[in-house]
C-alpha cells in the first residue's frame, strides 16, 4: 500500500499575477472559471483524501488559492479531517486579518514566492509592478500573526548566483525555510529558458555548502534529486535536516496533485492525467493508474537506470517525460557518469526490518503522526528501544520518550509546516520528532 505523504492541489486557475515560468498557465480573471470544482465539490475530495492520505501535507495552492472566497472553509475541513493544510500564495493579498484567520483555522504555515533579491528582477518574472512588495507585505502579515512562513524560489539563470543572499534574506525576513525549485519546463515554462546540466550541478553545489552552514533555517531544494548524489547518501541513508525518504523524485510514490478541475497527476509538472475526480473515486484512481504502477515499480531507462544512485536519486521523472516523452527515461539535466567499477541499487527498500514489536494500543497514536514524520518517528522509537534493550514499544514507552524530555541539541525541530506539529505531536502522541 502507498503512504501518499504530500498531496498538491491546485484550486483555481485565477491568479493576480502572470509569471512567465507558471506551470499552470493561470489566468487573470475576475470570475472562477468553467469546471472548476466547487466548494462542495471540495469538501468532498477532503474527505476522500483523508481516507487514503491520513496525516498527509496538503499544500493547496493556484493560481492563487487566496482569490478563492472559501479558502479558510477548506483549510479548516482539512485540518479536522487530520491532514496537515499549507497554503502556497505569492503574498500579495495576504494582509493580518486573512493570515490570522488561516492560523485559526488550521493552516499549519504558508509558502510566499520570492524569486530575486532585488525589485527588477522578481516583477519581471512575476509580471507585475509591485509584486515584491505585495510579496514583503504578505511576509510580514503571516509573521505578525505567528504563522510560520517559508520562501519558495524559482532557480534561473537570472538568479541562480543570488542564492546564498536570497537565504540571507529568508534569515532577515524571519522564515523557518526556503525551497528552491529547478523550473521543469511545462506550462508557461516550456518556453522559459532551462538551466545548462553544467548550472544544475553548480548552483547545488552552492545550496549544499549552503545547507551545512546554515542550521537556523531549512534550505532545500525541489525537483533536483540528484542532489542526494552530491550529499552522498544513498537509499535509505539520512543527514541533518534530510530525510531517509527525502531526495528521490516523489511523483506518483509519495506524492500526486489534483487540478482545480479535479483531475489527478502524479505531479504538479507532469501532465500525465491518470483520473478525473468527478467520474471515479480518488481510491479507484490511486489503486489502478498504470502510470502509478510504472513509478512505483519499474526501474528508469537509458544512463538514470544504470546508475548507483538510481534508487536514492532516480532522476526527476517530470523532466524527463517533458524531454523525451517517456514517462521512465533518463533524467536530461543529470551530468552524474557513474564510475566504471560503480554497481546500481539494487533495493528499493528504505529501512531493514525492525525486530523491535509494537503494542497495538500504540497504533492510534501513531495515525495521528503526520504521514511524512511517521516512518521517522518510528525509527527513532525503534533505535532507542534496542539501547533501553525493550523489546516491546508501548504507548507509556511513546510518552516517556516526549520531546521534553530529551536534549534540545539532540532535536531536529522540523520547520514550515513541519514545525507546527512538534507541539501537536507531543500533545496527542508524546513522541519525538528527531533525526
Amino acid at each position: 500500500m502507498t503512504n501518499w505523504q504530500i498531496v498538491s492541489w491546485n484550486l483555481t486557475r485565477r491568479c493576480n499575477l502572470a509569471c512567465g515560468h507558471c506551470y499552470l498557465d493561470a489566468t487573470q480573471r475576475q470570475r472562477p472559471l468553467p469546471g472548476e470544482l466547487d466548494t462542495a465539490a471540495c469538501l468532498g475530495v477532503i474527505a476522500q483524501l483523508a481516507e487514503v492520505a491520513p496525516g498527509a501535507m496538503l499544500v493547496l495552492t493556484g493560481g492563487e488559492p487566496l482569490l478563492r472566497f472559501d479558502l479558510e472553509e477548506l483549510v479548516r475541513a482539512a485540518s479536522q479531517a487530520g491532514l496537515l493544510p499549507v497554503v502556497g500564495s505569492n503574498g500579495i493579498v495576504l494582509d493580518q486579518r486573512r493570515a490570522r484567520t488561516l492560523k485559526n483555522v488550521g493552516a499549519a504555515g504558508v509558502g510566499i514566492s520570492l524569486d530575486a533579491i532585488d525589485q527588477e528582477g522578481h516583477d519581471t518574472l512575476r509580471g507585475f509592478s509591485g509584486a515584491m512588495q505585495g510579496a514583503l507585505q504578505g511576509i510580514a502579515a503571516a509573521r505578525a500573526v505567528d504563522l510560520p512562513v517559508q520562501l519558495q524560489t524559482t532557480i534561473f539563470e537570472y538568479n541562480r548566483r543570488q542564492v546564498s543572499r536570497l537565504v540571507g534574506l529568508a534569515h532577515e525576513l524571519g522564515a523557518v525555510a526556503i525551497n528552491f525549485f529547478f523550473l521543469v519546463c511545462t506550462g508557461r515554462g516550456s518556453h522559459q529558458t532551462d538551466l545548462t546540466p553544467e548550472a544544475y550541478e553548480e548552483t547545488l553545489e552552492d545550496i549544499l555548502r549552503l545547507q551545512e552552514a546554515n542550521h537556523g533555517l531549512l534550505v532545500r531544494v525541489r525537483c533536483a534529486p540528484y542532489m542526494r548524489r552530491l550529499q552522498g547518501l544513498k537509499n535509505g541513508e539520512e543527514r541533518g535536516s534530510l530525510a531517509a525518504w527525502s531526495g528521490a523524485c516523489l511523483a506518483g510514490r509519495s506524492y500526486f496533485r489534483i487540478t482545480p478541475e479535479g483531475r489527478v497527476t502524479p505531479c504538479p509538472y507532469l501532465p500525465l492525467e491518470i483520473g478525473d475526480l468527478r467520474e471515479q473515486p480518488l481510491a479507484r484512481i490511486l489503486a489502478e493508474a498504470p502510470a502509478l504502477v510504472r513509478l512505483s515499480g519499474e526501474t528508469p531507462g537509458g544512463k538514470c537506470g544504470l546508475c548507483d544512485y538510481r534508487i536514492s536519486c532516480g532522476g526527476c521523472r517530470a523532466r524527463a517525460f517533458a524531454v523525451h516523452g517517456d514517462l521512465m527515461g533518463e533524467d536530461p539535466k543529470c551530468r552524474h557518469i557513474p564510475r566504471a567499477d560503480a554497481v546500481p541499487e539494487l533495493s528499493s527498500a528504505t529501512a531493514p526490518v525492525s525486530d523491535v514489536a509494537w503494542h497495538p494500543d500504540c497504533a492510534p497514536r501513531l495515525a495521528r503522526i503526520p504521514a511524512f514524520l511517521r516512518d521517522r518517528v518510528r525509527r527513532h522509537l525503534e533505535e532507542q528501544a534496542k539501547i533501553d534493550g525493550v523489546t516491546v514499544i508501548t504507548p507509556e514507552y511513546m510518552m516517556i520518550h516526549r520531546p521534553a524530555r530529551m536534549a534540545r541539541a539532540e532535536m531536529v525541530l522540523v520547520r514550515a509546516p513541519e514545525m507546527v506539529m512538534v507541539n501537536r505531536i507531543e500533545r496527542s502522541v508524546g513522541t519525538p520528532i528527531v533525526t
